[in-house]
């Protein structure tokens, strides 16, 4: 579902969205670790090199697998409802 047409700020602060709007039980805590992380790390500014980081291919895939996870086990649909209206 539009993965390939947002851009990664918004796309990770999507999936957090995703999974919080998931069915019980269908993410680890360590889950949602890693992407609170990958949050704090896009919202980093580039020049401060001692907390920002790249994504890597291996951040992508991780992202991509928790996505299509969490948009099978969405309790409801207003998480895409807004995904697909462009609101974060």
């Amino acid at each position: 579902m539009m993965w390939k047409s947002i851009n990664i700020t918004d796309k990770i602060k999507y999936l957090k969205q995703l999974m919080v709007n998931s069915k019980r039980k269908t993410f680890d805590d360590e889950d949602m670790y890693i992407v609170d992380a990958l949050i704090t790390g896009s919202l980093n500014d580039a020049e401060d090199d001692d907390f920002g980081f790249d994504i890597k291919s291996h951040h992508m895939e991780f992202m991509k697998k928790l996505w299509d996870k969490s948009i099978e086990a969405q309790k409801d649909n207003s998480v895409i409802m807004n995904i697909m209206r462009g609101k974060s």
